[in-house]
Order: structure tokens, then sequence, then C-alpha cells
């Protein structure tokens, strides 16, 4: 009996723990991204060079894994030729492969590539590209970024991911210094800190009225502009300070998506002043604002990690 017990104790532990595993592997998987090639698969005949698109990559930072397969044309079975591949974003060369092999060869060194991709690298606009060239006296055939559709049993189930970072929250800077709106004015300001791809901006702004009654909060009028020029209809309206005593306060969250990202305006507010009083220290942020009624505050954008 005390060995029964012993063993489905380790037993229930050790499935305890594949489970755990399991679950830790399948977040992991998550943020993987599988990459596509342009087109079929591609054949290369001897001494030419083959350019395919791949697709997939956003506009985030994070960790291409790509891995290469293919076949040689030839009469001597498991002829393993190599390859010259060249990886390029717009026009800029971020890796060369010369002389490697398929991932399912018997030869080295392998095509296989992983390559960290700064947050600058990634918002670049330009295709993402390889550049196949075949040097070897054979044509080849067969060339992926994945299995796919092979039904060699050489070549292992395999696919090219890239694993996106999940970004950081940044804070948004208000072009300039504290704005001063004149009764009847309007100043426009940009906005700097929104990257080139999907997530979620939250703007909160503060602003104090030139009166001599105390605690007097004027109202608003309140656009903002996309990079397509494009005003913002939800985020528009006429609002009070943040640290009034009114509503509705601006402090809004904004969904971006793609249609609001790649045009090449900056990202702007608009603000009208239709009061009957001058307004002045506007910002997005508290900043250097000294009065004790505005509380601390900063306007924010996260990119959304596929």
């Amino acid at each position: 009996m005390r060995k029964s017990k012993t063993y489905e104790i380790t037993k229930r532990a050790a499935l305890s723990a594949i489970a755990v595993l399991t679950i830790f592997t399948g977040i992991a998987m998550a943020d993987d991204i599988k990459l596509d090639m342009e087109g079929t698969t591609a054949t290369v005949p001897k001494g030419n060079t083959v350019t395919r698109r791949i697709f997939g990559i956003p506009k985030i930072g994070g960790t291409i894994k790509l891995r290469y397969k293919w076949h040689a044309v030839n009469i001597i079975p498991n002829t393993f030729n190599p390859l010259k591949v060249v990886l390029k974003h717009g026009t800029t060369t971020l890796n060369t492969k010369n002389a490697c092999y398929s991932t399912h060869s018997n030869k080295t060194p392998k095509c296989d590539l992983t390559l960290n991709i700064s947050q600058a690298e990634a918002e670049k606009s330009g295709n993402w590209t390889l550049e196949i060239t075949n040097n070897s006296a054979d044509e080849v055939i067969a060339f992926n970024i994945e299995k796919g559709s092979d039904i060699n049993p050489m070549v292992p189930n395999f696919r090219s991911t890239y694993t996106p970072n999940c970004p950081n929250t940044v804070n948004l800077d208000m072009e300039g210094v504290d704005a001063t709106i004149t009764k009847g004015g309007s100043v426009e300001r940009r906005i700097f800190g929104i990257g080139n791809a999907p997530g979620t901006m939250v703007l909160k702004m503060k602003w104090h009225a030139v009166n001599i009654i105390p605690n007097t909060f004027n109202r608003l009028n309140i656009d903002v502009f996309d990079t397509k020029g494009n005003r913002i209809s939800t985020l528009s309206g006429s609002f009070f300070s943040l640290h009034s005593n009114q509503t509705p306060k601006y402090d809004r969250t904004f969904q971006i998506t793609e249609a609001n990202l790649g045009g090449n305006q900056p990202w702007k507010i608009k603000v009208t002043n239709n009061t009957g009083f001058e307004v002045i220290s506007f910002n997005i942020e508290k900043g250097g604002d000294i009065n004790p009624m505005v509380p601390s505050f900063r306007s924010t954008y996260k990119a959304k990690c596929p």
C-alpha cells in the first residue's frame, strides 16, 4: 500500500508539473506570429537570384526566427546544395548567409537565422524581403520559410516566426511649453511619443482660467488629429480641465488603429477658447504646475503586442 500511495503522489506531482509547463509554453507560443512568404514555394535556377517578400512582421521590435528548406534537382538522391540568403528591410541589409544549407540537410552551416529587431528598425518603412542566390551546379526547387505542403519525410515540421516585444507604456510630450490661449483664440500643438503601431492612447489635459473669481473653470473645445490629418471625432468636443469640479473632464482613452497610421503628418491637438477668459498653463501633463489642485498625471501611449 505504501508503494502504491507513493506512486500515486509522484504521478500526481508529475502530471501537475506537466500541466504547468504546458500552460507556460502556451503563453510563450501565443506571442509568436507565423510569417508567410510571398507566393508559393520558390524555384531558383542555378546562377540566379530570386526575391520574395515576407509578411507578418509588425511595427514593433522583437525577434525574427527564420528557417529555410529547399531541394536540389539532381539525379543523385539526397544532394544538398548551398545558397546565399540575404534578409532586407527596405534597402537595408540586416543579415547575409553565404553558402549555407537547408534546415533538413546533413551539412552545415544551416541558413537558420535568429535576429533581434530594434523598435527603430521595426518602425521603418519598406518591405521585408529575402534575396535567394543559387551559385551551385543544380537548380533549387520548393524553397520556403516553412514546411508547408512539402511531403518529403526528411523535412521536419517547422515554421518561421516573429516574437514581438510587449512594449512599455510611453509618456507623451506636447510641443513647446505650457500653452496660453487668448479668449476667442486657438492654438495647435504637436504630440510626440505615439509610435507607428496600433495601440492605446490616453490623453489628459489641464489648464487655468485667468479670472479674479477663484476656482473658475472654463470649457475648451479640443480636437485631436491623426497622422493623416483626420479629426478623431470620438475625442472631439468641449471639455473641462482635468482638475476642475465640472464634467466632462478631458480624460479620454482612444484605440489607435491602422486607419490612423501611415500618414506623413504628426499627431496634433487643436484647442479653441470660446469663453470670456484667457487660458494659461494648458498641457497634457502636470509638468511644472505648482497648483496643488492639479493632480500629478501624464498622457500615455502603449502599443499593442499582436
